[in-house]
């Protein structure tokens, strides 16, 4: 381990961070001291050929806990928002980059497998193992409880540390997990796929500019049927959709956003689930009401060309080794082939928790049902393999894992909901309690034995918690949240 700085911070003090790549937020990237805290950075050495970047705010008003936090993505960033968060609320808390400088690029992945592993396996426990002697050196004594934090890639970090490493965390906090981790990301090519792309001149390819209108009619029309026009879909997973009522002639559309014969079926094949070439299930359909940019938004220029760029990143760096690759012909072949090469153990589709469960860990989890870049299908079809994988009773698996969805938010947070649990940074001071803040409700669960059945989300005039809370919502752990439910068949036929 070579210590890289070391210094005291004082409450709302501007940490400058020149160093920060551009794709993490670039030289000007800045962080505000929550508290007054000693801030150490490391970088710890995993083979001869890789190593991660391990921060740690250490508070002077220290709770006696340790938090770790992951990395979204394809890491590369330490996630500060979340280290700010856990020093702020007086843990000792740690982010990393999991290996590598910078979320978009390959280069980084381009023939090193090692770097590879730190990214797909290793850093968390890296991070763990390594911010747990930092802290228990500084105060001259280990903390009492390890804890985790992460959302999306993180999220999935989380979960598989529980797997492999079960002995790092007594207490995970996981949103919107990218388990079964190439699936997720390769769904956007392939759907980008079904939609026409990259032919951009084809009948069948429907437009970027079309999709935010078909996306608001879905809203229109599914936000009454759960008793309350509120502009969110609570459940989406419940209803079917039929982009035939979109076609032109109908009037829901306008003139230039309207579906001709072919976009119909591009857009019902956008709705569908993913498919292997034997025809089984390998990802669930995208949520209805969500934002569709990460497959929608695929022209630069008047060319054709991903943002969503995770794909080429990952595949061109990680699976094929090849910089002149490119998704243009994206395909359940080239899915197929990640799977079976899973660069760096990334994927981390397995549900075996038992060892983390027998130790007594806790796992709180929660999902937007409104996200825009992984479905929360996926996670219900996780969270029932780990009760499969376990043989464990409904109660038996609420007794170690929950699992909350919140309508209306986002991917990990923001949308039109009650979405702030305390997962997002700043924190609201008026707010830091159990039933409010997940983190805290996973350590009042973890040291008290108090298994939350609910938790209240907040949503913020401008989405700005310095600004009065205009709406709050209460979301309960509930049984039918853990089986897959069927479809509400809409009659769409008393809309034209």
């Amino acid at each position: 381990m070579t210590v890289v700085s070391v210094d005291h911070r004082s409450r709302g003090e501007v940490i400058a961070l020149p160093n920060t790549v551009q794709s993490c937020g670039g030289p000007g990237y800045v962080a505000n001291a929550t508290n007054d805290f000693c801030r150490i950075v490391v970088n710890v050495s995993t083979t001869d050929s890789s190593s991660i970047r391990i921060e740690g705010w250490l508070p002077d008003d220290w709770n006696g806990r340790f938090v770790a936090s992951g990395t979204g993505g394809i890491g590369g960033c330490i996630d500060y928002g979340q280290v700010q968060n856990g020093a702020q609320l007086g843990f000792a808390s740690f982010g990393t980059n999991a290996g590598h400088d910078g979320q978009a690029g390959f280069d980084f992945f381009l023939g090193h497998p090692e770097v590879l592993n730190d990214f797909g396996h290793r850093g968390i426990h890296v991070e763990a193992e390594v911010g747990k002697q930092i802290a228990a050196q500084y105060y001259g004594r280990p903390a009492r409880k390890h804890y985790y934090q992460g959302c999306s890639s993180g999220g999935k970090q989380g979960l598989q540390t529980a797997r492999l490493y079960p002995g790092d965390f007594d207490g995970i906090l996981v949103g919107a997990p990218g388990v079964d981790w190439l699936r997720v990301v390769s769904s956007k090519g392939i759907l980008a796929r079904r939609i026409g792309w990259p032919d951009i001149n084809s009948t069948a390819y429907v437009r970027p500019e079309q999709w935010p209108a078909i996306v608001a009619k879905q809203v229109e029309l599914l936000d009454p049927l759960d008793g309350v026009t509120d502009g969110i879909i609570d459940d989406p997973t419940k209803y079917d959709f039929d982009p035939a009522i979109l076609a032109c002639g109908t009037g829901l559309l306008n003139s230039s956003t309207c579906l001709r014969p072919q976009q119909i079926a591009s857009v019902r094949a956008a709705y569908q689930p993913v498919a292997d070439s034997e025809g089984r299930i390998v990802y669930p359909s995208f949520h209805l009401g969500a934002a569709t940019d990460v497959f929608s938004d695929n022209q630069k220029d008047g060319a054709a060309e991903l943002s969503y760029t995770i794909i080429q990143d990952f595949w061109r760096g990680a699976v094929y080794n090849d910089t002149n690759w490119t998704p243009d012909n994206f395909s359940i072949a080239d899915v197929e082939y990640a799977l079976k090469v899973n660069p760096g153990g990334v994927n981390a589709a397995e549900a075996d928790l038992s060892e983390f469960h027998a130790k007594g860990g806790k796992i709180l989890s929660y999902h937007g049902r409104n996200d825009q870049m992984v479905t929360s299908k996926l996670t219900t079809e996780y969270y029932s393999r780990i009760q499969e994988a376990l043989n464990l009773s409904t109660e038996d698996m609420h007794s170690f894992d929950r699992l909350f969805f919140v309508p209306g938010m986002q991917h990990c947070s923001g949308g039109s909901g009650a979405y702030h649990l305390g997962q997002s940074y700043p924190l609201d001071a008026d707010r830091l309690n159990p039933r409010e803040n997940m983190l805290l409700a996973l350590v009042d669960w973890v040291e008290n034995d108090n298994a939350p059945s609910a938790v209240v989300g907040s949503k913020y005039a401008g989405d700005d918690v310095t600004q009065p809370v205009i709406a709050q919502r209460t979301v309960g752990i509930k049984f039918e949240n853990i089986v897959v439910q069927k479809d509400v068949i809409v009659d769409y036929s008393s809309f034209q």
